[in-house]
Protein backbone atom coordinates (compact mmCIF):
# COMPACT_ATOMS: atom_id res chain seq x y z
CA UNK A 1 0.00 0.00 0.00
CA UNK A 2 1.11 3.62 -1.18
CA UNK A 3 2.59 5.31 1.75
CA UNK A 4 -0.16 8.59 2.40
CA UNK A 5 -2.68 6.19 1.96
CA UNK A 6 -1.39 3.25 4.68
CA UNK A 7 -1.01 6.29 6.99
CA UNK A 8 -4.39 7.36 6.51
CA UNK A 9 -6.10 4.66 7.26
CA UNK A 10 -3.84 4.16 10.12
CA UNK A 11 -4.90 7.17 11.58
CA UNK A 12 -8.79 6.52 10.71
CA UNK A 13 -8.35 3.44 12.53
CA UNK A 14 -6.68 5.02 16.02
CA UNK A 15 -8.78 7.46 16.01
CA UNK A 16 -12.72 8.01 16.98
CA UNK A 17 -14.10 5.87 13.48
CA UNK A 18 -13.24 2.65 15.00
CA UNK A 19 -15.28 2.02 18.63
CA UNK A 20 -13.28 0.42 21.20
CA UNK A 21 -10.02 -0.12 23.05
CA UNK A 22 -7.45 -1.29 20.74
CA UNK A 23 -3.43 -1.13 20.16
CA UNK A 24 -2.42 -0.94 16.41
CA UNK A 25 0.53 -3.31 15.92
CA UNK A 26 2.19 -2.88 12.29
CA UNK A 27 4.57 -5.27 10.99
CA UNK A 28 7.12 -4.09 8.33
CA UNK A 29 8.29 -7.50 6.17
CA UNK A 30 11.33 -5.34 4.87
CA UNK A 31 9.38 -2.97 2.50
CA UNK A 32 11.12 -2.25 -0.41
CA UNK A 33 9.67 1.44 -0.40
CA UNK A 34 10.55 1.99 3.26
CA UNK A 35 6.86 2.58 4.33
CA UNK A 36 7.84 0.60 7.99
CA UNK A 37 10.96 3.33 8.73
CA UNK A 38 8.82 6.02 7.26
CA UNK A 39 5.75 4.93 9.71
CA UNK A 40 8.05 3.98 12.75
CA UNK A 41 8.93 7.85 12.78
CA UNK A 42 4.83 9.01 11.83
CA UNK A 43 4.03 7.32 14.99
CA UNK A 44 6.78 7.12 17.33
CA UNK A 45 4.84 9.51 19.75
CA UNK A 46 1.72 7.56 19.62
CA UNK A 47 0.95 5.18 23.09
CA UNK A 48 -1.63 3.17 20.88
CA UNK A 49 0.60 2.19 17.73
CA UNK A 50 3.78 0.09 17.55
CA UNK A 51 5.91 -0.76 14.35
CA UNK A 52 8.15 -3.55 14.72
CA UNK A 53 10.38 -3.75 11.69
CA UNK A 54 11.54 -7.03 10.90
CA UNK A 55 14.83 -7.57 9.06
CA UNK A 56 13.74 -9.20 6.28
CA UNK A 57 10.69 -10.56 3.97
CA UNK A 58 9.55 -13.72 5.88
CA UNK A 59 6.07 -14.41 4.09
CA UNK A 60 2.48 -14.07 5.16
CA UNK A 61 2.69 -16.88 8.32
CA UNK A 62 6.41 -15.93 9.59
CA UNK A 63 5.69 -12.26 9.51
CA UNK A 64 2.43 -12.47 11.00
CA UNK A 65 3.61 -14.74 13.68
CA UNK A 66 6.07 -11.76 14.55
CA UNK A 67 3.41 -9.67 15.53
CA UNK A 68 0.86 -12.29 17.32
CA UNK A 69 3.99 -13.18 19.15
CA UNK A 70 4.52 -9.64 20.30
CA UNK A 71 1.02 -9.13 21.28
CA UNK A 72 0.92 -12.12 23.14
CA UNK A 73 3.83 -11.26 25.47
CA UNK A 74 3.35 -7.31 25.54
CA UNK A 75 0.00 -7.29 25.38
CA UNK A 76 -3.19 -8.51 27.70
CA UNK A 77 -5.49 -8.57 24.60
CA UNK A 78 -8.93 -10.24 24.76
CA UNK A 79 -8.86 -10.31 20.41
CA UNK A 80 -5.72 -9.63 18.03
CA UNK A 81 -7.02 -9.05 14.53
CA UNK A 82 -4.63 -10.15 12.04
CA UNK A 83 -5.16 -7.74 8.65
CA UNK A 84 -3.30 -7.45 5.52
CA UNK A 85 -1.90 -4.47 4.47
CA UNK A 86 -5.28 -3.65 2.00
CA UNK A 87 -8.02 -4.39 4.64
CA UNK A 88 -9.97 -1.73 5.33
CA UNK A 89 -12.36 -1.70 8.53
CA UNK A 90 -15.23 0.85 7.42
CA UNK A 91 -17.38 -0.88 10.54
CA UNK A 92 -17.53 1.76 13.63
CA UNK A 93 -18.73 -1.15 16.22
CA UNK A 94 -16.10 -3.65 14.47
CA UNK A 95 -14.32 -4.06 18.02
CA UNK A 96 -17.61 -4.12 20.20
CA UNK A 97 -19.24 -6.66 18.35
CA UNK A 98 -16.60 -9.44 18.29
CA UNK A 99 -16.46 -8.77 22.15
CA UNK A 100 -20.75 -9.44 21.34
CA UNK A 101 -19.80 -12.78 19.63
CA UNK A 102 -17.78 -14.08 21.46
CA UNK A 103 -20.16 -13.66 24.77
CA UNK A 104 -22.56 -15.81 22.67
CA UNK A 105 -20.16 -18.12 20.81
CA UNK A 106 -16.91 -18.53 22.73
CA UNK A 107 -14.21 -18.97 19.49
CA UNK A 108 -10.66 -19.71 18.71
CA UNK A 109 -10.97 -18.00 15.43
CA UNK A 110 -13.48 -15.48 13.43
CA UNK A 111 -13.32 -14.76 10.39
CA UNK A 112 -15.80 -11.79 9.28
CA UNK A 113 -17.45 -10.94 6.23
CA UNK A 114 -14.48 -9.98 3.69
CA UNK A 115 -15.63 -7.99 0.36
CA UNK A 116 -13.71 -7.58 -2.37
CA UNK A 117 -13.29 -4.32 -3.68
CA UNK A 118 -11.70 -5.96 -6.95
CA UNK A 119 -14.30 -7.91 -7.57
CA UNK A 120 -17.62 -7.28 -5.24
CA UNK A 121 -16.85 -10.98 -4.38
CA UNK A 122 -18.01 -12.06 -0.46
CA UNK A 123 -14.54 -13.99 0.49
CA UNK A 124 -15.33 -15.65 3.42
CA UNK A 125 -15.61 -18.59 3.96
CA UNK A 126 -13.32 -19.72 1.38
CA UNK A 127 -14.79 -23.28 1.54
CA UNK A 128 -16.98 -25.22 3.72
CA UNK A 129 -14.50 -28.11 4.16
CA UNK A 130 -10.93 -28.83 5.36
CA UNK A 131 -8.37 -29.91 3.52
CA UNK A 132 -7.17 -33.29 3.39
CA UNK A 133 -4.21 -35.59 2.25
CA UNK A 134 -5.99 -36.10 -1.20
CA UNK A 135 -7.56 -32.43 -1.51
CA UNK A 136 -3.97 -31.57 -1.23
CA UNK A 137 -2.32 -33.57 -3.97
CA UNK A 138 -4.91 -33.14 -6.14
CA UNK A 139 -4.98 -29.04 -5.96
CA UNK A 140 -1.26 -29.39 -6.39
CA UNK A 141 -1.88 -31.17 -9.73
CA UNK A 142 -4.17 -28.80 -10.66
CA UNK A 143 -2.28 -25.91 -9.81
CA UNK A 144 1.23 -27.34 -11.61
CA UNK A 145 -0.42 -27.92 -14.76
CA UNK A 146 -1.33 -24.02 -14.51
CA UNK A 147 1.95 -22.98 -14.81
CA UNK A 148 2.25 -24.23 -18.62
CA UNK A 149 2.45 -20.95 -20.52
CA UNK A 150 -0.86 -20.94 -22.43
CA UNK A 151 -2.39 -21.22 -19.35
CA UNK A 152 -0.90 -18.91 -17.40
CA UNK A 153 -1.97 -15.91 -19.38
CA UNK A 154 -5.25 -16.96 -19.64
CA UNK A 155 -5.16 -16.85 -15.88
CA UNK A 156 -3.38 -13.97 -15.87
CA UNK A 157 -5.75 -12.06 -18.06
CA UNK A 158 -8.54 -13.34 -15.66
CA UNK A 159 -7.42 -12.11 -12.66
CA UNK A 160 -6.69 -8.73 -14.15
CA UNK A 161 -10.31 -7.85 -15.47
CA UNK A 162 -12.90 -7.67 -12.58
CA UNK A 163 -15.64 -8.38 -14.73
CA UNK A 164 -14.56 -11.78 -15.36
CA UNK A 165 -12.67 -12.82 -12.65
CA UNK A 166 -16.13 -11.97 -10.85
CA UNK A 167 -18.29 -14.19 -12.76
CA UNK A 168 -15.42 -16.96 -12.24
CA UNK A 169 -15.54 -16.64 -8.55
CA UNK A 170 -19.94 -16.50 -8.56
CA UNK A 171 -19.63 -19.71 -10.79
CA UNK A 172 -16.69 -21.50 -7.82
CA UNK A 173 -19.17 -20.31 -5.21
CA UNK A 174 -21.99 -21.77 -6.73
CA UNK A 175 -20.40 -24.95 -6.86
CA UNK A 176 -19.57 -25.01 -3.24
CA UNK A 177 -23.11 -23.54 -1.89
CA UNK A 178 -21.89 -20.77 0.18
CA UNK A 179 -24.38 -18.70 1.58
CA UNK A 180 -21.98 -15.75 2.95
CA UNK A 181 -25.13 -14.48 4.51
CA UNK A 182 -25.64 -17.15 7.58
CA UNK A 183 -22.98 -17.55 10.17
CA UNK A 184 -21.43 -20.82 10.35
CA UNK A 185 -18.85 -23.07 12.35
CA UNK A 186 -15.95 -25.59 10.95
CA UNK A 187 -15.55 -23.58 7.38
CA UNK A 188 -12.18 -22.56 6.05
CA UNK A 189 -11.42 -18.34 7.05
CA UNK A 190 -9.72 -16.07 4.48
CA UNK A 191 -7.04 -14.86 5.72
CA UNK A 192 -6.96 -11.29 4.78
CA UNK A 193 -8.57 -11.07 7.78
CA UNK A 194 -8.69 -13.06 10.68
CA UNK A 195 -9.76 -12.89 14.70
CA UNK A 196 -7.78 -15.07 17.74
CA UNK A 197 -9.18 -15.03 20.85
CA UNK A 198 -6.74 -14.90 24.07
CA UNK A 199 -7.36 -18.41 24.79
CA UNK A 200 -6.56 -19.67 21.33
CA UNK A 201 -3.02 -17.36 21.20
CA UNK A 202 -2.25 -18.76 24.86
CA UNK A 203 -1.93 -22.08 23.22
CA UNK A 204 -0.31 -20.64 20.14
CA UNK A 205 1.29 -17.05 20.12
CA UNK A 206 2.50 -18.25 16.74
CA UNK A 207 -0.11 -19.58 15.13
CA UNK A 208 0.83 -19.82 10.98
CA UNK A 209 2.38 -22.71 10.16
CA UNK A 210 5.87 -21.18 9.49
CA UNK A 211 7.13 -23.08 6.23
CA UNK A 212 4.74 -21.24 3.71
CA UNK A 213 6.15 -17.88 2.51
CA UNK A 214 2.19 -17.17 1.23
CA UNK A 215 -0.74 -18.95 0.35
CA UNK A 216 -2.91 -21.93 1.57
CA UNK A 217 -1.97 -20.61 5.28
CA UNK A 218 -5.71 -20.56 6.42
CA UNK A 219 -6.23 -24.13 5.23
CA UNK A 220 -3.00 -25.53 6.78
CA UNK A 221 -4.55 -23.53 9.96
CA UNK A 222 -7.85 -24.86 9.63
CA UNK A 223 -6.64 -28.59 9.33
CA UNK A 224 -4.19 -27.93 12.57
CA UNK A 225 -7.81 -26.31 14.60
CA UNK A 226 -9.51 -29.63 13.36
CA UNK A 227 -7.36 -31.70 14.60
CA UNK A 228 -6.90 -30.31 18.36
CA UNK A 229 -11.07 -29.58 18.30
CA UNK A 230 -10.47 -25.39 18.18
CA UNK A 231 -13.46 -23.83 17.09
CA UNK A 232 -13.54 -21.79 13.80
CA UNK A 233 -16.39 -19.47 13.36
CA UNK A 234 -17.38 -17.22 10.52
CA UNK A 235 -19.80 -14.17 11.48
CA UNK A 236 -21.28 -11.80 8.41
CA UNK A 237 -22.06 -9.27 11.57
CA UNK A 238 -18.78 -7.81 11.32
CA UNK A 239 -17.30 -7.17 7.90
CA UNK A 240 -14.27 -5.69 5.97
CA UNK A 241 -13.36 -4.46 2.79
CA UNK A 242 -10.18 -6.27 0.82
CA UNK A 243 -8.14 -4.18 -1.59
CA UNK A 244 -6.57 -7.35 -2.96
CA UNK A 245 -3.61 -7.19 -5.17
CA UNK A 246 -2.46 -3.99 -4.40
CA UNK A 247 0.95 -5.30 -2.35
CA UNK A 248 1.57 -7.91 -5.51
CA UNK A 249 0.59 -5.11 -8.33
CA UNK A 250 3.03 -3.02 -6.74
CA UNK A 251 6.08 -5.23 -6.56
CA UNK A 252 5.27 -7.23 -9.98
CA UNK A 253 4.21 -4.77 -12.75
CA UNK A 254 4.35 -7.85 -14.93
CA UNK A 255 1.04 -9.16 -15.02
CA UNK A 256 2.49 -12.93 -15.95
CA UNK A 257 5.13 -12.61 -13.52
CA UNK A 258 2.96 -12.08 -11.17
CA UNK A 259 0.75 -14.90 -11.20
CA UNK A 260 3.65 -17.30 -11.80
CA UNK A 261 5.43 -15.92 -8.32
CA UNK A 262 1.38 -16.81 -6.85
CA UNK A 263 1.68 -20.78 -8.51
CA UNK A 264 5.49 -20.88 -7.14
CA UNK A 265 4.21 -19.84 -3.61
CA UNK A 266 1.07 -22.05 -4.08
CA UNK A 267 3.33 -25.03 -5.13
CA UNK A 268 5.67 -24.51 -1.68
CA UNK A 269 2.96 -24.69 0.64
CA UNK A 270 0.87 -27.35 -0.50
CA UNK A 271 3.96 -28.74 -0.66
CA UNK A 272 4.46 -27.63 3.36
CA UNK A 273 0.85 -28.93 3.68
CA UNK A 274 1.45 -32.69 2.76
CA UNK A 275 4.57 -32.52 4.59
CA UNK A 276 2.28 -31.64 7.71
CA UNK A 277 -0.07 -33.94 7.04
CA UNK A 278 1.57 -36.99 6.51
CA UNK A 279 4.04 -36.73 9.70
CA UNK A 280 0.40 -36.65 11.38
CA UNK A 281 -0.28 -39.66 9.81
CA UNK A 282 2.86 -41.70 11.51
CA UNK A 283 2.96 -40.25 14.55
CA UNK A 284 0.80 -41.50 17.55
CA UNK A 285 -2.91 -41.10 17.27
CA UNK A 286 -4.60 -38.06 19.34
CA UNK A 287 -7.91 -37.98 21.18
CA UNK A 288 -8.54 -34.93 18.84
CA UNK A 289 -12.48 -34.19 18.30
CA UNK A 290 -13.50 -33.99 15.11
CA UNK A 291 -15.26 -30.59 13.86
CA UNK A 292 -18.13 -30.79 11.67
CA UNK A 293 -19.34 -28.02 9.56
CA UNK A 294 -22.33 -26.40 10.94
CA UNK A 295 -24.66 -23.01 9.55
CA UNK A 296 -26.36 -21.20 12.20
CA UNK A 297 -29.17 -19.27 11.60
CA UNK A 298 -28.24 -16.72 14.65
CA UNK A 299 -25.78 -14.70 14.76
Amino acid sequence: MEKPKYRRVLLKISGEALAGDKHIVIVDNASPNGTGAVLAEEFAASPDVTVLLHGKNDGFARGNNVGTRWVYEHLDADFTVVLNNDVEIPQHDFIPQIARIYAQHPFDLLGPDIVSVFSGIHQSPKTLHGCTLESVRHKRACVARSKNPILLLLSSGEKNSPAIWRLVQIRNRKKQHIDTTRPAEGVVLHGSCVIFSQRYLARHPEPFYPKTFMYYEMEILDWICRQEGSVVRYDPSISVLHYQYVASKMEYRSIVRRSKFVIDCLLDSLDAAEELILASETAEPAAAQPVNTVALADA
